[in-house]
This record gives C-alpha cells, structure tokens and sequence, in this order.
C-alpha cells in the first residue's frame, strides 16, 4: 500500500500504538502531538492522509485543515471517532480504500436506554450489520461485546439489547459496522 500518513494527536501513547498497528499495515507513519504547530512542522503534500485525534478541539481542527488544503488540495482527512486503536485503523482504511462507490451506507445510528437499549440503525444497503459495545476505563483498557451480528436489508431497524455496562468504565460507545464498507460511532452517556 505505501500510502502516507500524519497523525496529530494530545496523547503520544495512542500516537505510538495507533503508527505503530498502521506500519503493521504498510503504511508510512509520521506522528505530532505538536498540534498547533502541525501545519508548520509538516507539509500536506508528502502525505496521503492525515488523522486527527480526539484531542484536537474542532477550532484548531478547522484550522489545521485549511492550512493542510492550502499544502494540497487533496488531501485526505480523518477526524478520529474513538481511542480505540482497532477502530482508527479501519476509519483510516475505510478513507484510504478509495472505493468508486464511496456511499453513505450508514444513514441513520442513535439508541434509547432504558431497563433495555435499543438500537436504531438505517442502512441504505442489504449489508452484513456488527453492531459492538466499548467500554474504556480510567486507563483506556477496552472492553467490547458484540450486540448486533446480523445480516440485514436495506432501510430501517431496531435491535432491543441488554445492556450490561462495566461500572469502572469512564467512557462507553456503541460502534456500527458494515464489513469494509462504513463506520459510525456513538457516545453512551
């Protein structure tokens, strides 16, 4: 693959996990947790793509990316939906597999909790659905459960789940999958 890319990021631990299952899959990785300076430091054109991580406030965000589009117009961006390694290396695969058909396939992802959660999903294709639970603690050791593994048809669903929620969890999302097609990511509260 030999694709090119920048990850900017607060936290240099998720920086060196995430470059380091990246180059795993044949990518070239440069890391900064310099974000201010990121656009200065680096020059968009020798890259493919560039990853922010959670980290980065949308203000600094926007910026960046003006900066990096002034560099190279096409430049590719990923803003990273969670701290789970796993799944920023699919999101930065899912961008870099340059797909013709780069549909929205995921068009709709929310959930109620009540004594059961229930999940709403509307997909525009008959796709095979994974639908999985994570939960991070404290220091960011992950738990995942899958809810939802299912092949389902084009338009609206609801899956009802009981939901058991690690209590020493800080943060808990659910995680919608269509096998190397689309992704979404919603926070638990």
């Amino acid at each position: 693959m030999n694709k090119k890319i920048l990850l900017i990021g607060r936290n240099p631990n998720v920086l060196a996990s995430l470059a380091d299952a990246l180059t795993h899959e044949g990518l070239v990785v440069k890391t900064t947790n310099l974000v201010e300076r990121a656009s200065q430091d680096f020059d968009a054109a020798e890259f493919d793509l560039i990853a922010f991580g959670r980290g980065v406030d949308e203000q600094t965000n926007s910026l960046l990316k003006a900066d990096f589009i002034a560099q190279k117009s096409s430049i590719l961006f990923v803003d990273g939906l969670a701290l789970i390694t796993t799944l920023l290396v699919k999101q930065i695969q899912l961008v870099l597999a340059d797909r013709p058909f780069a549909e929205k396939v995921i068009a709709e992802f929310s959930c109620q909790q009540h004594e059961r959660l229930t999940i709403h999903i509307t997909v525009l294709t008959d796709c095979q659905l994974l639908i999985d639970l994570y939960e991070l603690d404290a220091v960011h050791h992950t738990r995942q459960e899958t809810l939802v593994s299912t092949f389902v048809v084009a338009g609206n669903h609801s899956f009802s789940v009981d939901l058991q929620v690690d209590g020493t969890s800080t943060i808990n999302f659910l995680v919608a999958e269509v096998a190397n097609l689309a992704l979404a990511v919603l926070p638990l509260q």
